[in-house]
């Protein structure tokens, strides 16, 4: 006899991910924890993914501080979250140390359940975060990344389920994190799933091609045990089906999970309102979108690209960029696109896009998966790429963490005069810079306003370093931050500003700039940045505003085409710029640390 089905909800989480780029505040989810903990779920997700640098980067949220929160008022379920495997919840690999203390942590500050993944299904890479989450008592979600293409099939994927079982898990999850899986190759799947592994079976998808409902329900009447879905008001398009759709569609079969359906009706309408609060951070390309089956670009990845091509001002790139992100998954040998390959991908497509060629800059994020440094890669990558990005430097095929030396008490040190808890030490591990940023805007008492409260919940404007303001227009707060300026142009200057964290170009028109006196009063006067606009072929520039993180040459050394001079992170990702010429280092405009902009030299080589 069949039974109820268990359903996980996402709101908390992938929802907000998918649709608002991850910036659900704390604040919009302590009001309604305790109704969505009377549910009856099988468990909430609130954690992991793209949360934990949210917090820190855009919202100047401690993401520990939120998740014990929500675990002081969600007492009767289950709390889960998102695990990168050795990537945890960033971007790279981390050392075995950081992975055990991580999900120790994890587990002490209220997660109970670990979906634990890996982005290339390379399962080497799960080990340490699978038996650490043993040996802690958390309960092991291990899943596979499901993705179409050439070496894709249902008895590769039912390999995958067999060998995370060996490992150890509890539960086997499916997760299609672009909506790939369609309803009938779905029943196939967790039909012979639940004839060969004796686990239970969840089921993760998105609705952004349209047939999240439809899958779901396929999958249910195969027998899956768990599945998720997002409050209505949340749901569909790159986030998940919606939940009360799919319980009206089961009311009264064996798989009923009996709902009280006024208490999500209580939930939907808080959400409706709360979701206004974020509506310019909704992308127009949530979906349902069919061409998501060719261009395979999960919910969170779409949200993020359309919000990272809008910081430099080139959103009228998207298709180009949606169009390139196929060849370039081709190039890396068909990975599955989740977090972090689908930001290498989607930024390496972005940078081939932007700068006109094909891996004439590379992140260096692409250099280490060409290395083999984030694992086996699913297929054989291109050679010709993989050459022109790294020459004759050899492929790794250790497991990449065998690589790493011990980095915990390392950072301790390094940060012990700021912190006073492990996992304070744990988010200067995982997000060095951004941890640090984090740290000093809450000493100056800077607070994320994006998106802007409504009118009747106006707060006051909080103390902003003096590049940094918020102005109130028509009842509206608008955060702006000064990025940057450009050169001088027939006698007019472009400013970069954020504005609610989007990029826009202001031309200002006379150059006028205000300049303090040595009396101390404020006179306008004309003021030239020091740094060249580019005129030379060997005049190096970024290709979009970032940030200097590394430099790699000094004045006076000899550099060959194709050298890395500097190091610029943009978009999430370390980008190396290289030289466009043989030369000598004649000059450098710039220090680690300073804002860039595209059109001024950093690095002039002669």
């Amino acid at each position: 006899m069949s039974k109820p089905i268990k359903i996980m909800d996402t709101t908390f989480r992938d929802a907000h991910q998918s649709l608002h780029a991850t910036r659900l505040r704390l604040e919009d989810i302590v009001p309604i924890a305790e109704k969505m903990d009377g549910v009856g779920f099988h468990s909430l997700e609130v954690w992991g993914g793209a949360t934990f640098d949210s917090c820190l980067r855009f919202l100047r949220e401690d993401p520990w501080e939120r998740l014990r929160t929500i675990r002081s008022l969600v007492k009767k379920t289950k709390l889960q979250m998102l695990l990168r495997g050795q990537n945890l919840v960033g971007y790279r690999h981390y050392p075995d140390d950081v992975v055990e203390k991580f999900v120790e942590k994890t587990i002490a500050n209220g997660i109970d359940i670990l979906r634990i993944f890996d982005a290339l299904n390379d399962l080497r890479n799960m080990e340490r975060s699978i038996s650490a989450t043993l040996k802690y008592g958390g309960i092991v979600e291990a899943a596979f990344c499901y993705t179409i293409g050439p070496i894709y099939t249902i008895d590769y994927f039912i390999g995958l389920a067999k060998n995370l079982r060996d490992m150890g898990a509890h539960i086997i999850c499916i997760k299609d994190m672009a909506g790939l899986l369609d309803p009938y190759t779905a029943y196939e799947l967790i039909k012979r799933l639940k004839e060969e592994i004796d686990l239970p079976i969840h089921l993760h998808t998105h609705d952004t091609a349209g047939m999240a409902v439809a899958t779901t329900i396929k999958a249910i009447e195969a027998g899956v045990d768990i599945v998720d879905t997002a409050i209505s008001t949340m749901a569909g398009g790159t986030s998940q089906p919606p939940l009360e759709t799919v319980c009206h569609i089961l009311k009264g079969t064996e798989r009923d999970p009996h709902f009280n359906m006024e208490l999500l009706d209580e939930i939907a309408d808080y959400f409706y309102e709360v979701r206004k609060k974020y509506k310019n951070l909704e992308s127009e390309y949530i979906g349902p979108d069919p061409k998501v089956i060719v261009y395979q670009v999960p919910g969170g990845m779409l949200s993020n690209l359309v919000n990272q091509l809008r910081e430099q001002n080139a959103l009228h790139r998207i298709k180009d960029v949606l169009e390139e992100i196929p060849h370039v998954r081709e190039d890396f040998g068909f990975p599955p696109l989740v977090t972090p390959s689908s930001q290498i991908v989607g930024t390496q497509a972005t940078l081939n896009v932007l700068t006109g060629e094909r891996y004439k800059m590379v992140t260096t994020e692409t250099k280490n998966y060409f290395k083999g440094l984030y694992g086996r890669p699913p297929a054989p990558v291109n050679e010709e790429v993989r050459k022109k990005i790294l020459g004759d430097e050899e492929f790794i095929t250790v497991r990449p963490a065998d690589l790493l030396e011990p980095e915990f008490e390392k950072a301790k040190a390094e940060i012990a005069d700021r912190v006073t808890s492990e996992e304070e030490v744990l988010s200067y591990c995982l997000f060095p810079k951004v941890y640090l940023e984090f740290l000093e805007a809450k000493e100056k008492g800077i607070k994320e306003e994006v998106p802007a409260p409504k009118p009747q919940e106006a707060k006051p404007a909080p103390s902003l370093a003096p590049t940094e303001f918020v102005i109130n227009l028509y009842g509206e707060s608008y955060h702006v931050k000064v990025g940057g300026k450009g050169h001088k142009v027939d006698g007019k200057r472009p400013y970069f500003l954020y504005v609610n964290n989007q990029l826009v170009e202001v031309i200002v028109e006379p150059l006028q700039e205000v300049v303090p006196s040595e009396e101390g009063k404020v006179d306008l006067k004309p003021k030239e940045s020091v740094r060249p606009q580019p005129t030379e072929p060997g005049d190096i520039t970024s290709p979009m505003p970032g940030t200097v993180v590394k430099i790699k040459v000094k004045k006076g050394e000899k550099v060959k085409a194709g050298d890395t001079v500097v190091i610029v992170e943009a978009m999430k990702m370390e980008n190396e710029i290289h030289s466009p010429v043989d030369g000598t280092v004649e000059e450098i405009f710039i220090k680690e640390g300073d804002m860039v902009n595209p059109d001024e030299v950093m690095i002039r080589i002669k």
